[in-house]
């Protein structure tokens, strides 16, 4: 929501509607299709589930609170979405032998092998595309990237119970 001190400049408007209309054509691209055959309660997963599994599937079993904090997320949110993917057969919740106060996600073995065939075939597509800007170029969009990822942080309204935390895009 514009500031009362914002002064509205149509040429930077018509420029944001074009970067967001291309960010969500390029997001389209990578959404990662197969998903859609898993459901959870009946519904579709939604981003936060997908990117719990994308996590899950490039870095391994972790437990709920590093799922937190990779993902942003309260602990109470990371829960509830682990709790959902196990409802789903997604993912398994272990306890960790050597702290019981822990309990440990990884995906489940049934679908392991599609989730990770989805997110390769998707990392794939965007190196290709950075690749396509050539090694100087790319290194430049990541940091204008992170750059605008923090300016738009800085700025989120904070309607909910959580902000979320500075990614590195780099990782």
């Amino acid at each position: 929501m514009p500031q009362a001190n914002d002064q509205y400049n149509p040429e930077i408007s018509m420029h944001s509607q074009k970067v967001l209309m291309s960010l969500f054509t390029i997001f389209r691209h990578l959404r990662p299709t197969g998903m859609k055959n898993f459901w959870l309660q009946g519904e579709p997963p939604a981003p936060r589930h997908i990117m719990a599994l994308f996590h899950l599937a490039t870095t391994g079993p972790m437990s709920v609170s590093e799922l937190a904090t990779n993902l942003g997320v309260t602990l109470t949110t990371a829960s509830l979405s682990v709790t959902q993917m196990a409802a789903s057969d997604l993912v398994i919740r272990e306890e960790d032998p050597t702290d019981h106060r822990r309990t440990i996600v990884s995906i489940s073995p049934r679908v392991e092998p599609i989730v990770r065939e989805v997110f390769t075939t998707k990392v794939h597509a965007l190196e290709k595309g950075l690749a396509a800007l050539g090694p100087e170029k790319s290194e430049t969009f990541m940091r204008d990237l992170e750059v605008l990822l923090k300016a738009i942080e800085s700025h989120t309204d904070n309607d909910s119970e959580e902000a979320p935390n500075s990614m590195k895009l780099d990782e």
